[in-house]
């Protein structure tokens, strides 16, 4: 299994590419359409898509851990704050960025 900061790192390279993420769903192919998180198809990725996808199909808890940290970060559940309105790739990567820093930081601790 992964730690939470590999997990993040990942996420990180996920959307390392314009139009990696998604709202409203956790994962979407090439055309835009809903499709599963560990599809071959699968382009973009909501927060939650992107943390089961970086995680691996054999963690299949990583989400849950995730949800309080976030949480606590945005004082919001992350696919809410995923999915408002005017929200962007760039916002969704600095709060990865913002959760590894805080991660690295424990590490040293």
């Amino acid at each position: 299994m992964l730690s939470e900061l590999e997990i993040v790192e990942r996420c990180l390279l996920l959307f390392s590419k314009p139009g990696r993420w998604t709202q409203k769903t956790c994962a979407r192919d090439q055309q835009g359409k809903p499709c599963p998180v560990f599809s071959d198809e699968a382009r973009a990725f909501d927060i939650e898509g992107a943390i089961r996808r970086a995680a691996g199909k054999e963690d299949r808890g990583a989400y849950a851990r995730f949800v309080k940290l976030i949480k606590t970060q945005l004082a919001k559940h992350p696919f809410d704050w995923n999915d408002v309105s005017g929200r962007n790739q760039r916002d969704v990567v600095r709060m990865f960025q913002d959760l590894a820093d805080e991660l690295r930081f424990k590490e040293t601790a």
